[in-house]
């Protein structure tokens, strides 16, 4: 089979692209993971969800975990377990509806390739 020289060139690139590609997704996945707690509100109620994005695939385990209080009461809500996300796309990782005006604190964490990762800073966005 006899391939033009700008074949070849391109299937080496192909060929360095897929390899390049391989050694990213094995190789220091965590300090690639983007992590936060994104707050909206949503028919008058505070919204908290745990968001997760990663340019290449990851699974572990996530908590998120949730103390809040306000003139009605107090709550504790814990919710967590296994993830799967595909690279590039962001993935909600539990969520929460509080009274507007409720006092909260918050714990979300991520463990992946058995190192955990604090996700509590307050994001707008992954996107």
């Amino acid at each position: 089979m006899n391939i033009p020289s700008s074949g070849a060139v391109a299937l080496g690139l192909v060929i360095a692209a897929i390899a390049a590609t391989g050694g990213m997704a094995n190789s220091g996945s965590t300090s690639t993971v983007q992590c936060g707690i994104a707050k909206t509100t949503q028919n008058g109620m505070l919204a908290l969800e745990g968001t997760l994005t990663s340019p290449v695939a990851v699974s572990g385990e996530y908590r998120f975990a949730i103390q809040s209080s306000s003139n009605g009461g107090s709550s504790n809500i814990s919710q967590g377990g296994y993830f799967t996300a595909n690279a590039n796309e962001v993935m909600p990782l539990g969520k929460v509806m509080l009274n507007n005006g409720s006092s909260y604190d918050v714990v979300f964490d991520v463990t992946v390739d058995g190192k955990k990762i604090e996700c509590d800073q307050n994001v707008t966005s992954l996107r």
